[in-house]
């Protein structure tokens, strides 16, 4: 007569494989869901740039008299950085400057001095320096007194515009990027799964 099995000998290492079974896949989900949010936690900062939510005057607007400052509104903080870092140039139908003086930078705005009896078409060209530490650039028009409607004035481009290695928008590089290594772990643990549910299935 076999000897009879002795109770818990073997449930054990059922036991064992079981749970086993169960924390490795767990782990590894939680190890893809770490990667992502470590992927997309540095994407997002880098494309999370300076948006212009608004300027006064209005982008648009027509003005009775030319204003003795423009200011402009971002989302988010403007980083003071000195110098010419942050510019902002107030141009006449004839392409003249009107603003005076350096511009001031308060929290997430920025306000130029101007200076002039100017009518007619303005167009304000502007630099930001996001709080990453990256420069954003655009342009907006107002007109003063009764006339047509601003338009950019052809030396927008040359010397009274400010510098020109500001971004215009955020890169989709960083997100480009984060999706190749996303997509490079999920591709990694999905074959480190797969090869241990066969090397179980063999025993």
């Amino acid at each position: 007569m076999p000897p009879p099995a002795t109770p818990g000998r073997d449930l054990p290492a059922v036991g064992r494989a079981g749970r086993l079974g169960g924390v490795r896949p767990a782990a590894a989900l939680a190890a893809l869901a770490l990667a992502a949010l470590a992927v997309l936690g540095v994407a997002a900062p880098a494309s999370a740039h300076d948006q212009l939510l608004s300027t006064s005057p209005e982008n648009g607007s027509h003005v009775d008299a030319l204003p003795a400052e423009v200011t402009l509104t971002f989302n988010d903080l403007v980083t003071d950085a000195g110098g010419d870092a942050n510019q902002v140039h107030v141009l006449d139908s004839s392409c003249t400057r009107l603003d005076t003086g350096a511009a001031k930078v308060v929290d997430n705005t920025i306000t130029q001095q101007v200076h002039g009896q100017a009518t007619g078409p303005i167009t304000v060209l502007w630099r930001a320096v996001s709080r990453d530490g990256h420069p954003v650039s655009g342009e907006f028009s107002f007109t003063v007194g009764d006339g047509q409607a601003a338009a950019s004035p052809s030396c927008a481009a040359g010397d009274a515009a400010p510098a020109a290695d500001a971004e215009q928008g955020a890169s989709p590089l960083p997100w480009v990027i984060a999706g190749i290594v996303l997509v490079v772990v999920i591709a990694g643990i999905a074959h480190l799964l797969i090869t241990r549910s066969r090397r179980s299935a063999d025993q």
